[in-house]
């Protein structure tokens, strides 16, 4: 530990935002120019971490599911109870890491949208579930029609439904179920987070991102539009590679 000073300044990163919370400045009776000290605050918009995060550990899962439908090929029990795990803990973790860029979506996108002290406190009392809340705000935001909020809804509400089933896990046992591509049938979890269900739900939650970010709006507010235009290039490159190894999102 030493007691050294920290450099001067403040350091940041390229898409780091900043904001002065209080400055005054004013000229004394003596003529002389006095000024506040400056209070700068700092923040980080997390969803394009999140969704890196996420898309890493779905590259492992696919690797995992790709070595394990090769044991089952080799009918080798020990790979395949190797692989299966490897296959469910890399999908649980882009599953966990994609429900948190949403979320951390949704964070940022409400900064910009008026929402009524009525339906927050309807939202407290009835405990509303989160993605419930999500979609509302996503659809204010971006005026989305019925047809697509419907949708985007059903996408939040099956990304969520797998994250709680990872960040909330059940003690005890529970029913069996089918591990489709491996065509058996074992403990629920390695059911639910294969590679498959992993690369549908990020894909799904990424193109909600993506397309919302992308769509410039002249009812959405002027903001909102900003904030977009800063997030597009940052998770343009991920989109890319998304495309590039997967296909083209869905619109």
């Amino acid at each position: 530990m030493t007691d050294s000073k920290p450099d001067s300044g403040v350091f940041l990163v390229k898409g780091d935002v900043f904001s002065v919370q209080s400055f005054s400045i004013s000229v004394n009776e003596k003529g002389k120019i006095e000024a506040s000290p400056v209070v700068l605050h700092l923040g980080i918009d997390m969803t394009e971490y999140w969704l890196e995060i996420a898309y890493k550990h779905l590259l492992n899962t696919e690797s995992a599911h790709k070595k394990l439908m090769l044991a089952k090929e080799e009918k080798n029990d020990e790979k395949i109870s190797l692989y299966l795990k490897k296959e469910s803990i890399a999908g649980m973790q882009s599953i966990m890491a994609t429900g948190i860029a949403l979320d951390a979506y949704y964070a940022s996108i409400k900064e910009h949208v008026e929402i009524s002290q009525s339906t927050l406190d309807s939202w407290r009392e009835n405990s509303t579930a989160r993605y419930k809340q999500i979609s509302e705000v996503l659809r204010m935001a971006f005026r989305l029609n019925n047809s697509n909020s419907k949708s985007l809804r059903n996408i939040i509400k099956q990304t969520f439904s797998f994250r709680d089933k990872a960040i909330h896990p059940s003690p005890g046992t529970a029913a069996p179920s089918l591990h489709v591509e491996l065509n058996k049938v074992t403990d629920w979890r390695y059911a639910s987070f294969r590679f498959y269900n992993a690369k549908a739900i990020y894909g799904l939650s990424f193109s909600i991102i993506f397309n919302t970010t992308s769509s410039s709006n002249p009812k959405v507010a002027e903001t909102l539009n900003e904030f977009c235009e800063k997030l597009l290039p940052r998770i343009k490159p991920l989109e890319r590679k998304w495309k590039k190894r997967f296909g083209t999102f869905c619109k």
